[in-house]
């Protein structure tokens, strides 16, 4: 398995078999990374993609921002099988694309009701912060763009110093 930031030829191979909600996140995804507001990273288990994970350059929240700056933010982790490192490597990258940046830390919201995800972010040194919860508000959309759902979930904060 290997893991790279998106390239401008993988959307193709990415959109290939995405279920339907997938198949926006992937445009969006790569929109965000071409405008340099994020680094799309996509794990490849030879020319099939198994995980993602976007890096925001700066986070979606404005509390976060208010209290800690412009610091990146993984958000959308996903991968095809658990417990496989996968996940491990996608955040491993993040960070490795956040340092590149400048950063010295970085941070992530995981839902209350995640605790695979909180334990994994944890076990990788991630731990809450000070300031209360946050509420991630999205979109979820079909693969046309057409709103299916909008959520609004509950989360708790991480971060974790670059070293």
């Amino acid at each position: 398995m290997t893991v790279r930031p998106f390239g401008s030829g993988d959307l193709p191979r990415l959109l290939l078999g995405a279920r339907p909600r997938d198949r926006f996140h992937h445009r969006e995804r790569a929109r965000m990374h071409e405008r340099g507001e994020a680094t799309y990273l996509i794990a490849w288990d030879g020319d099939v993609p198994c995980g993602r994970v976007s890096l925001f350059h700066r986070s979606k929240y404005e509390r976060v921002r208010e209290v800690l700056g412009d610091i990146p933010e993984i958000n959308a982790l996903e991968a095809t099988s658990r417990g496989v490192g996968i996940g491990s490597r996608l955040i491993a990258s993040a960070e490795e694309s956040a340092r590149t940046l400048g950063a010295t830390r970085m941070g992530l919201a995981v839902e209350h009701g995640n605790g695979g995800a909180r334990r994994l972010y944890e076990r990788l040194g991630y731990v809450e912060w000070e300031h209360g919860d946050v509420v991630d508000r999205w979109v979820e959309r079909d693969g046309d763009g057409t709103v299916v759902r909008e959520h609004a979930d509950l989360c708790s904060y991480l971060v974790r110093r670059l070293t």
